[in-house]
């Protein structure tokens, strides 16, 4: 198939996200690349020349309407691959309507999609890199009891909180925390690996970890741009990338986890701080069983979730739908 891959324009994990899809979607089909800055007419001369059969975008945020409405007059499938729902969606509800196909990450925006009307809506969660998420050796500077990585929002500011109180084990939280945690500063339970990091050093702190801790997004932060309240339903691709390092997590409970893993036996899930203690003592002692679970989980996703296998059902749902 000839696809025409859109950037997104944004920066950070999407620059990751995007190679990897590209990498993945070569393999087995024709790939032109293009930046919408690039502007309308060397858009128009890209798709006579190559001639796609479709044109696919992460997001959608930024690309200029007009080029998807000349795309569809052209008889190319638009899809747009909506990464970041719920969160937004009081946009992605009317960007949905200019795309042919939407995909979503989450269940519970695609019953919205699909309760107003759009014929081609599917879900389609994240997925994993193995070329860069996988088990390795690594140093002690990556070594930890419990591994936070992410965005500190209020809930997991709360539960990083409770486990210092709570806990003896040595925590690892990564990203923009120093602020968060600032009256922790001093605990020597506590190390911070502040401001954003690349994926493969993302990797390391899985592999250094005994449990990585694994927590969503907030339906209601502030920041968000949900006022429907849409409550997300399924897991994020932190998911997938932790199982593929061959890591143990514990992971914050989504009605959607039994869909991708089997609970107790690929992932454990937890539902509150009581809980969510619980199992770390527990698993915390128990070396073989954390073993044998994510070795489960490392095998599920190698099956089942990585980009090449979710480009290639995305692109047999437009391909039977079309037919």
């Amino acid at each position: 198939m000839k696809i025409l891959f859109i950037t997104s324009s944004y920066k950070g994990i999407y620059d990751h996200f995007e190679a990897w899809i590209i990498r993945a979607l070569k393999k087995n089909h024709e790939v032109k690349f293009f930046h919408f800055k690039d502007g309308l007419s060397t858009l128009q001369s890209l798709t006579r020349e190559f001639n796609p059969e479709v044109a696919l975008t992460l997001v959608g945020f930024k690309i200029p309407i007009q080029m998807v409405h000349w795309l569809k007059k052209q008889q190319v499938k638009t899809a747009v691959w909506f990464t970041e729902d719920p969160y937004f969606m009081d946009r992605t509800k009317v960007l949905s309507q200019y795309f042919d196909f939407v995909f979503t990450i989450d269940s519970a925006a695609l019953e919205y999609y699909k309760n107003n009307g759009h014929l081609h809506a599917y879900q389609l969660p994240l997925a994993t890199e193995p070329q860069v998420f996988k088990p390795k050796p690594v140093e002690a500077k990556y070594r930890s009891d419990i591994c936070l990585v992410g965005f500190p929002y209020p809930d997991r500011i709360q539960t990083i909180q409770f486990l210092l109180q709570n806990t003896v084990y040595k925590i690892k939280v990564v990203g923009k925390w120093s602020n968060s945690l600032f009256r922790f500063r001093s605990n020597p339970k506590l190390m911070i690996h502040e401001g954003w990091v690349n994926p493969s050093v993302v990797a390391d702190l899985y592999n250094g970890a005994k449990v990585v801790l694994n927590t969503h997004r907030p339906f209601n932060l502030k920041q968000n741009q949900n006022k429907l309240g849409i409550i997300g339903k399924s897991i994020n691709n932190r998911t997938f990338d932790v199982a593929a390092c061959g890591s143990f997590q514990l992971i914050q409970f989504k009605e959607d986890l039994p869909n991708h893993f089997i609970e107790d036996e690929e992932i454990v899930s937890f539902k509150n701080n009581l809980e969510l203690r619980q199992k770390i003592d527990y698993y915390l002692k128990s070396e073989e069983d954390r073993q044998w679970i994510a070795e489960k989980a490392r095998n599920r996703v190698l099956k089942d979730h990585t980009f090449e296998q979710r480009l290639e059902k995305m692109l047999e749902l437009i391909k039977d739908s079309t037919k």
